[in-house]
């Protein structure tokens, strides 16, 4: 059975571990293959332990678990762009899950976590535009291409990431 809870910092590892593998899966062809192989694992340890180092009181980590095993996470910026809302930073679900409605479920919480931090504000994430199966999830749930731009990647390359919107966090979970 699959349950949701807040992150803690005793978490950060799994949380790590679980980005570079998704990461390793799905970028592949996007970000460099010595990256992915070599430099990612060590690269996403260090993004966390900065962000539970030095916690914001905007940002919310929301953890899918099956069991005691992380099977997804969700981590969100209430109103980090005065123009779009909060940010969906990161969205990541286990291969091994995939197609099981967690990812749903955590965006959909993520919605409404930063409804309640700022209300009646939008909802918003950057995606790769390669990421063919992710952006098709992301409109699947009614986000809306509002921009499409260059962005540096970690491993120093360049990728163009879509801008995907919904109006309102609400019209994210009331779907």
């Amino acid at each position: 059975m699959i349950t949701f809870r807040s992150a803690n910092p005793s978490d950060e590892a799994a949380i790590a571990r679980l980005h570079a593998q998704s990461w390793q899966k799905h970028y592949r062809g996007i970000f460099s293959d010595d990256y992915l192989d070599n430099e990612v694992v060590q690269e996403r340890a260090a993004v966390w332990a900065e962000r539970f180092a030095n916690p914001q009181a905007n940002r919310h980590i929301i953890l899918a678990e099956n069991g005691d095993a992380l099977c997804g996470f969700a981590c969100i910026e209430a109103n980090e762009d005065p123009i779009f809302g909060s940010l969906l930073d990161n969205l990541h679900v286990s291969s091994e899950v995939q197609g099981q409605g967690i990812g749903v479920q955590l965006i959909q919480r993520a919605a409404q976590w930063a409804e309640s931090a700022e209300p009646n504000c939008g909802f918003y994430l950057w995606v790769l535009e390669d990421n063919h199966s992710a952006r098709r999830f992301y409109e699947a749930m009614g986000a809306i291409n509002e921009e499409t731009i260059p962005h540096e990647n970690p491993d120093g390359g360049t990728s163009m990431v879509c801008r995907c919107i919904w109006k309102e966090c609400g019209d994210v979970y009331k779907r």
